[in-house]
């Protein structure tokens, strides 16, 4: 599989694509520094957009997009109250020594369809499904998912593995995004709600600040607020605990495949997913998957890493067909996910499940 691009780079491969997409009346170019007069606006600004909830079909008519060129001379489009509460943001943060600047925002739902098609063909199908959003379905068509980076030192930090390293200053500006209406939108140990890994950087505007502060302060995900969970992972706890094997990116990634499955799983509820530690992911769960891969995929590469996990989840009450798996109304405690990968940057399969 090919190496996962950082944020940056899947932009600026995808310019040329994007460019031809975008919305033909948008507004002309400003300078930042300058407070945008938002118009009046008939979006909804609490419209929620992630894997299960698709853009309104209106969108796209009705959103007002500001185009503008960024510090680093790049195209960027947002929505217009969504820029003109992050210019008051960003002036604030620059009062306390703190310097940002916007990534990207708006992308139609047209150039997220010539980004998948573009990487089907460069990469292949199972890379588009793990990294790209399907269109229509990326909350970046609606304008208000805002892409930070950092200017440290008078030099822009704007790939992934280098603004991680600046912890202090994103905590400096998470502090303060609830006051001009945004909230952190993909919030650390909470892609089980989300679906998708923490960053940092990603904001998303609501234009409320009382409701973005409730948000904040609970340290609720934008879908727990709006009660808007999954159902099959409603109230489930993850828990990653400690590992020197894998980042919390990793499990991430294999959790999502572990979902994969129990989402076909009719009625039933995860009630706790927890990582089973380095020491059951060790030479002898590596030589295990091998053997479940060489039975069915012999002609696939051998897996150089594994991974477990363990549940609880509950079926439905509901009175189950003749010789279904799953008993009704019950608990299923202690249930584990053995998965494998060749190399880091390469997907979880999950190759089995059940009692260990």
């Amino acid at each position: 599989m090919a190496k996962l691009m950082n944020r940056r780079t899947f932009i600026k491969v995808s310019a040329s694509a994007w460019a031809a997409a975008l919305m033909a009346g948008c507004a002309s170019p400003q300078g930042q520094g300058t407070t945008v007069e938002a118009p009046q606006s008939n979006i909804d600004y609490m419209t929620l957009v992630n894997k299960q909830h698709k853009l309104p079909d209106t969108w796209e008519d009705e959103v007002e997009i500001v185009h503008f060129k960024n510090t680093e001379d790049w195209d960027v489009d947002v929505e217009a109250k969504a820029y003109d509460a992050y210019l008051k943001l960003k002036d604030d943060l620059e009062a306390e020594g703190v310097f940002v600047d916007l990534d990207s925002a708006y992308r139609s739902v047209a150039a997220q369809q010539k980004i998948v098609d573009e990487f089907t063909e460069k990469y292949g199908e199972e890379y588009v499904k793990l990294y790209v959003a399907v269109p229509g379905f990326s909350e970046h068509h609606t304008g208000l998912a805002l892409d930070l980076f950092l200017i440290i030192d008078g030099k822009g930090v704007y790939y992934n593995e280098d603004m991680v390293k600046y912890p202090e200053i994103w905590e400096k500006i998470h502090a303060k995004l609830a006051d001009y209406g945004f909230i952190l939108r993909y919030l650390p140990g909470k892609k089980i709600f989300t679906g998708y890994s923490y960053e940092p950087w990603h904001i998303r505007y609501l234009d409320d600040p009382e409701v973005a502060h409730e948000i904040m302060d609970a340290g609720l995900t934008f879908e727990e607020y709006l009660d808007e969970v999954e159902p099959c992972v409603a109230g489930c706890v993850a828990d990653y605990g400690v590992s020197d094997l894998y980042a919390e990116s990793d499990m991430d990634s294999a959790l999502e495949a572990i979902l994969s499955t129990f989402r076909g799983w009719e009625g039933c509820v995860m009630q706790r997913i927890s990582f089973a530690g380095d020491d059951a992911c060790g030479a002898e769960e590596i030589d295990y998957v091998n053997e479940l891969r060489e039975a069915n995929e012999p002609d696939s590469e051998a897996f150089d890493q594994a991974i477990v996990f363990e549940s609880d989840f509950h079926t439905s009450s509901e009175e189950q067909a003749e010789g279904a798996v799953w008993e009704p109304d019950t608990n299923y405690e202690g249930w584990t996910w053995h998965l494998g990968r060749t190399g880091a940057d390469g997907g979880w399969k999950l190759m089995t499940w059940g009692y260990a």
